[in-house]
């Protein structure tokens, strides 16, 4: 009888665990959850980080995009400045114009529909881009002739910008502003973006109206 109570208390102690393998136990589970979420906070930040660096992309290119296509539906009308007379310019562009903190250019475009002049706005729309605040905004007026006073509204476009530089090329030479009453030939842009540097492209302005080069005059 007092050989099987022994027996039976060796069984009993032969399918537990002591008080060091359960805090061993513990620490590994413990280190396991600790490297689980290192790894998943990891590949939840690289997401975060990628799908921010899409919106920021997919920001530009909407800001190009829609520079672009101002610039291909460019005006032969003469602009207007904050409700000054007519000028002569049509496309103006160059520093602290529109109250910008870089350059600055307007110009009006005839890519706004609206047909049956249901809405109450005309289809011609003076548009001006200008860098304020580290923004670079879209400014467009309801009307081509907005008269004096008339505050034009502002879109937007992207944040985070350091610096707006438009150039202008007339033959082989880029000119750094512009106030003529023909075209030049292409518009360049050049953004500076805090976090993703150095954006450039170049426009080409339909044909008619762009200033002769040199060598055709």
């Amino acid at each position: 009888m007092r050989i099987n109570q022994i027996a039976a208390r060796g069984r009993a102690r032969s399918f537990g665990f002591t008080f060091i393998e359960m805090l061993l136990a513990m620490a590994i589970f413990a280190m396991v959850g600790m490297a689980s979420f290192a790894v998943l906070n990891s590949v939840t930040e690289g997401d975060r980080l990628s799908q921010q660096a899409a919106d920021r992309l997919q920001k530009v290119q909407f800001a190009l995009l829609l520079l672009e296509r101002d610039l291909m539906q460019i005006s032969s009308r003469h602009i207007r400045v904050q409700g000054e007379a007519p000028r002569k310019e049509r496309l103006l562009g160059g520093r602290f114009l529109l109250e910008s903190d870089g350059d600055a250019l307007a110009f009006t475009q005839h890519g706004w529909r609206n047909p049956g002049m249901i809405l109450p706005r005309s289809e011609l729309q003076a548009v001006g881009y200008r860098l304020q605040e580290e923004q670079l905004q879209r400014l467009y007026t309801l009307y081509p002739d907005a008269v004096t006073g008339t505050e034009p509204r502002v879109q937007t476009l992207l944040e985070d910008i350091t610096e707006l530089e438009f150039h202008f090329l007339v033959g082989e030479r880029w000119e750094e502003r512009w106030a003529d009453a023909l075209w030049p030939a292409a518009v360049r842009v050049r953004l500076e973006h805090s976090e993703l540097g150095v954006i450039e492209r170049v426009f080409l302005l339909p044909d008619a109206n762009v200033q002769p080069t040199e060598t055709s005059r």
